[in-house]
C-alpha cells in the first residue's frame, strides 16, 4: 500500500512526500583527481492533518512507511490546532529541468569536464581546486485534495580555485545544465587571480561599491531573513508591521520567481503549488513576504508558493527559490571611481535579527575612468543591510544570471570599508 492510502485511512486530509535524487562528486586538487564520490538518498515524508492538528513524519524505505504515519498521526495530537488545509489540485507549466547529458552521471565524462576547467586555469595560473557535482532524481508530492506533482530535474555545480603569486580567483556555476564551456570557467578563475596580482589595501573611509553576483546574491539572502512569514510570524523581522510601506530605496525591486530561468527552476514548490513570480519589494515598497501554506495559516490567512524543502526529513518551510532584481537605467560602461567587491567571507557570522554585518574582503578591484584597475584585498566592510539597501545609488540597464540570483549591477554609496593603511 502506497504512503497516503496508508495515512489517508486515519486522518481527516493527508500529504505524501517522495524525493529520489543521485550524485556524483568528482575532486581536483594538489594537481591530480582526489576524490570520486557517488551518492544516493531517497526519502519520504508524510503530513496528515486530524481534528485541526497537523503531524509530520519521514522514513527512508517503504519499510518504514507505517512507522512514519504512526509518528506522524502522534505528532498531529501535540500540534497547536490550526485552521489549515493542504492545497488543493494545480495546474503546472511544462518547464525544461532536466539535462540527459547530465543523467547518465557517468564518472569519465565528469572527469573529462573537471579536466578542461583545469586546462582552463593552467592559462595563467596554478590550479588550486576543481569541484563538479552532477545530480539526476525525482521529487513527487500528493495529497487527498487532489494534487499531484511529479517532476525529474538535474543539477550541474562546479567550483573552480586558481592560485597566482599568493593571490586566489575563483569561479563558480549552478544550473540545472551544463555549461557551455568547462574551459572558460576555469580560465575567469584564473584571470582574477593574476589581475590581483600586487594587491594592496586602502585607506579606511566610505566608498562607492558595486558587488560582484557572488556577493550581491550572499546580501539578498541575508535580507531574505526578514521577509520570511515564519520570521514574521515569530516577531522576529523587522519588517513584520511594514508592509504597504516604503522601507528602502526605491530603486529596489525584488520578486520570487520558481519558474524563472535560474538554478531553482521547477514546476512547482514543496508542496506542490504551481510555481508564480510573486513581488516582495516593488520601487522599495515592502509588499509580500515569502510563505508556505501552513505558516500563512497560523497567520491567519492564505498564501502559497514560497517554499522548499532543505531535505524529505524537514517540513516545507518559507524559502526564496529565485530571485530577480530589477533593472534601471544606469549605462555599466559609464561607472568610475568605486570599488567593485568580487568575494569577501563572514555573512554566516551577521546577526541576522539586527541586520548589522561584517565581512573580510579579499577579492577586489578600485576601478578608475575608462576601466582602469587595481587590485585590492585585507578590507574590513561593516553596515546594516537595511541601511545599505536604502543607500542605493545607480542601478545598471541589463541583468545576468548567477546561480539563483537574476539581476543588474547595483552601486551603492557611503560604504563604510576599514582597510590596513590608516
Amino acid at each position: 500500500m502506497g504512503l497516503l492510502s496508508l495515512v489517508k485511512a486515519s486522518a481527516d486530509e493527508a500529504e505524501s512526500y517522495m524525493s529520489d535524487f543521485s550524485t556524483l562528486t568528482v575532486e581536483y586538487a594538489h594537481g591530480c583527481f582526489r576524490e570520486k564520490k557517488f551518492s544516493h538518498e531517497k526519502g519520504y515524508a508524510v503530513r496528515a492533518i486530524k481534528n485541526s492538528r497537523v503531524g509530520f513524519s519521514y522514513c527512508n524505505s517503504e519499510e518504514g512507511f507505517q512507522r512514519a504515519v504512526d509518528a506522524a498521526l502522534h505528532s498531529s495530537s501535540i500540534s497547536p490546532e490550526v485552521k489549515y488545509s493542504f492545497p488543493s489540485q494545480q495546474k503546472y507549466e511544462y518547464m525544461k529541468t532536466k539535462s540527459w547529458d547530465i543523467a547518465g552521471l557517468e564518472e569519465k565524462f565528469a572527469m573529462e569536464c573537471a579536466q578542461q576547467a583545469v586546462e582552463g586555469i593552467l592559462e595563467h595560473a596554478e590550479p588550486t581546486r576543481v569541484s563538479l557535482s552532477l545530480s539526476f532524481g525525482k521529487e513527487e508530492i500528493e495529497n487527498t485534495n487532489g494534487l499531484s506533482a511529479s517532476m525529474d530535474g538535474s543539477a550541474c555545480s562546479i567550483y573552480t580555485e586558481a592560485k597566482n603569486a599568493g593571490h586566489f580567483g575563483f569561479s563558480f556555476y549552478s544550473s540545472p545544465f551544463l555549461p557551455k564551456d568547462f574551459k572558460k570557467l576555469g580560465e575567469e578563475a584564473s584571470m582574477m587571480a593574476k589581475d590581483m596580482e600586487g594587491a594592496k589595501s586602502l585607506p579606511t573611509g566610505k566608498y562607492p561599491i558595486c558587488f560582484s553576483p557572488y556577493c550581491l546574491s550572499q546580501l539578498v539572502e541575508f535580507l531574505m531573513f526578514h521577509l520570511s512569514s515564519e520570521n514574521k510570524r515569530r516577531g522576529v523581522s523587522r519588517l513584520s508591521d511594514k508592509q504597504g510601506e516604503k522601507v528602502f530605496s526605491e530603486k529596489l525591486s525584488i520578486r520570487d520567481s520558481l519558474k524563472a530561468n535560474a538554478s531553482n527552476m521547477w514546476p512547482f514548490d514543496a508542496e506542490g503549488i504551481a510555481a508564480k513570480d510573486i513581488s516582495l519589494i516593488r520601487d522599495g515598497v515592502l509588499e509580500d513576504f515569502l510563505y508556505d501554506s501552513y505558516t500563512a495559516a497560523r497567520l491567519g490567512s492564505w498564501r502559497d508558493g514560497n517554499c522548499s524543502r532543505p531535505a524529505y526529513s524537514v517540513l516545507p518551510t518559507p524559502a526564496q527559490s529565485n530571485i530577480i532584481i530589477g533593472k534601471g537605467d544606469y549605462p555599466e560602461h559609464a561607472a568610475a571611481h568605486y570599488l567593485h567587491i568580487e568575494s569577501f567571507h563572514g555573512m554566516h557570522t551577521s546577526d541576522s535579527v539586527s541586520g548589522d554585518f561584517g565581512v573580510e574582503v579579499d577579492i577586489a578591484f578600485f576601478v578608475k575612468d575608462k576601466g582602469e584597475k587595481f587590485p585590492v584585498t585585507n578590507l574590513l566592510l561593516t553596515g546594516n543591510i537595511f541601511n545599505l539597501f536604502n543607500s542605493i545609488d545607480k542601478v545598471g540597464d541589463a541583468q545576468i544570471t548567477w546561480n539563483d540570483l537574476i539581476a543588474p549591477k547595483m552601486w551603492f554609496k557611503d560604504v563604510q570599508v576599514v582597510g590596513s593603511k590608516g
